[in-house]
């Protein structure tokens, strides 16, 4: 079995038709091939890995709660009969203090096979992977697997690595069983922050005071003191508010809020806590003249320009007629996509911003067929008021200019008319009603002209 260090885990016994666990033991391996007894007759019983952390469940498995290093060894539940093992590992990633100049070094293994240490397993396998879970891939990494437990990842430093996730992955058999996150530090970094135009985001202070004292910090984008705008008691403006724990959010983001973020200690500002780059990514749609075409526009507002490690593509919908084209303009990546009007169904388009494989945000566009829109649903309702209150006026007009004279014709004519209107403002509100009194009207219209002619 595969866990991760603070992991709360469960051991099966694994030996059938149990009928008391008061006649199980569990015992587990120690250095020199010695043997120490966790449980006896159905009873906690170890010391030297605190009796507090251990449990007999009733199906007389051991539950072990929060993983230490030292729990990794191999267990066997003993029932007087029968024996079961189960070997219990724990995956680990640690960054060698001294990497060679301009890099960082990542090892990734199970806890007994640390360094070159030959693997027992069969089908195990280790692989590094983005945030995001897909496969890392990239000129600045390098990776060597010196055993099938073991694994090095060798990255060409960059200041935007800072705060940056990396995923350490095993698989056995091609299941995955473990996976394990590392977040690197860089001294003077700059962490990247996508964030989609509309919604909220965070910035993190990350005050990490040695002495463990909270101390309140202080933000600024490029050379504007945010927290001297905001207000002294609530902390916050219209666009901006600080937690207590000194993170900044931006509540509603727009492209202006693209900008280098500072967050600095508010009584020494020298004492920088953390640099945030935020990068802002927005859809816009534009129609064609006659309207024939639809242009969606993904827009990625960066900082400074935008770096080459960063990509956007769009995804979702029928992508048989899509024409698409990327442009890099001043501080902007731009993807543009044509779509013809006529061949949209009800889809939706997401715009997805890439780093080195990694999806940082997304945004999202929604597609209607125009038969599909209010407007073309109530076109032919709107056309049979139009047929119905239309056909009687007409008809009172020709009738006016027939017989001039005829007054009493003229004002029942006139009468029908206005019940038709007012069966058509009655319609707008309530489109069961609009049914009933189109018919009525048409009835009464019919009726009308019967006793007319």
């Amino acid at each position: 079995m595969f866990a991760l260090l603070g992991e709360d885990i469960t051991l099966p016994c694994g030996i059938p038709s149990i009928e008391s666990c008061s006649s199980v033991n569990w015992n587990m391996a120690e250095e020199f091939q010695s043997i120490a007894e966790v449980v006896k007759a159905g009873k906690v019983t170890a010391p030297s890995l605190n009796a507090l952390r251990l449990g007999l469940l009733k199906d007389c498995s051991l539950k072990i709660n929060h993983l230490e290093l030292n729990d990794a060894r191999l267990y066997s539940c003993d029932s007087g009969t029968l024996t079961s093992s189960v070997s219990l590992q724990i995956l680990e990633v640690t960054e060698r203090s001294t990497p060679a100049v301009g890099t960082i070094e990542l090892h990734c293994f199970l806890n007994i096979y640390k360094g070159l240490a030959p693997c027992n397993n069969k089908g195990i396998h280790i692989k590094w992977r983005t945030g995001d879970n897909t496969p890392l891939n990239g000129k600045r990494f390098k990776f060597e697997n010196p055993s099938e437990c073991f694994s090095k990842l060798i990255i060409t430093k960059k200041l935007t690595d800072h705060h940056r996730k990396w995923k350490c992955q095993l698989t056995q058999n091609d299941t995955v069983k473990a996976t394990i996150s590392y977040t690197t530090t860089i001294k003077d970094g700059l962490e990247e922050v996508f964030a989609a135009v509309g919604e909220s985001v965070s910035l993190s202070c990350s005050d990490t005071s040695s002495l463990g004292v909270s101390v309140r910090g202080k933000w600024a984008v490029g050379e504007r003191t945010l927290t001297d705008e905001m207000s002294p008691h609530k902390g916050q403006t219209e666009a901006f508010h600080v937690n207590e724990d000194s993170s900044l959010v931006i509540s509603k983001v727009s492209a202006l809020h693209a900008g280098d973020y500072q967050c600095s200690d508010s009584t020494d500002q020298q004492k920088v806590f953390n640099k945030i780059r935020l990068h802002t990514l927005d859809v816009t749609s534009e129609r064609g003249p006659g309207g024939d075409n639809l242009t969606l526009t993904c827009v990625l507002t960066c900082t400074k320009e935008c770096g080459k490690d960063i990509n956007l593509t769009w995804s979702g919908g029928s992508q048989n007629s899509w024409q698409s084209r990327l442009m890099n303009v001043n501080n902007s990546l731009i993807n543009r996509l044509f779509l013809p009007v006529l061949s949209m169904t009800s889809d939706e388009l997401i715009c997805f911003v890439h780093r080195e494989s990694d999806v940082m945000a997304s945004k999202k566009w929604h597609t209607v067929h125009p038969l599909q829109t209010p407007a073309w649903v109530a076109l032919p309702l709107a056309l049979l008021i139009c047929i119905t209150a239309g056909g009687p006026y007409v008809y009172t007009k020709r009738k006016q200019h027939k017989d001039a004279g005829n007054e009493q014709s003229s004002i029942e004519m006139t009468h029908v008319y206005e019940v038709i209107q007012d069966a058509n403002q009655e319609e707008l509100q309530e489109q069961r009603q609009t049914k009933r009194a189109a018919v009525a009207t048409t009835d009464s219209f019919y009726d009308l002209l019967q006793a007319v002619n």
